[in-house]
């Protein structure tokens, strides 16, 4: 398959599971404050900690030849449309501009720190795995 048939592929389908955990993370919790964009950006950096440690370890100990599409398709494609950095900023940029500057804050902490604490996760998780 073509490499931007990968990205499109992906991106599509990581689009339409953004759209469905956003909303039902925001009808369960709802939507005085972003938890489906911190939802999503918190899986997804687990996910790409996951995805490319298990693919580098796949790469480097079974000379897994696909690493190169499958970094297309699941990470550039997939986990481009699923997470929401773009989101997050006008999340922010609304919460502040409604007056909430702790809720601002607060948004940006925990995106930054679920999102490297998930990455760190997901990077322990395929060397467990891989072997």
């Amino acid at each position: 398959m073509p490499p931007i048939a990968l990205v499109f592929l992906g991106g599509g389908l990581g689009a339409v599971c953004r759209y469905l955990v956003t909303t039902q993370v925001g009808a369960r919790f709802g939507t005085v404050f972003p938890f489906g964009t911190l939802t999503v950006n918190t899986v997804g950096s687990f996910l790409v900690g996951l995805i490319m440690g298990a693919l580098l370890l796949l790469t480097e100990r079974h000379g897994f030849v696909a690493a190169g599409p499958a970094k297309l398709l699941l990470t550039v494609g997939f986990l481009g449309g699923f997470t929401t950095f773009s989101s997050f900023s006008m999340e922010t940029m609304t919460l502040l501009r409604g007056g909430s500057l702790f809720y601002a804050a607060v948004n940006v902490a925990l995106n930054i720190l679920c999102g490297f604490a998930a990455v760190w996760a997901g990077l322990l998780l395929a060397r467990g795995i891989v072997r």
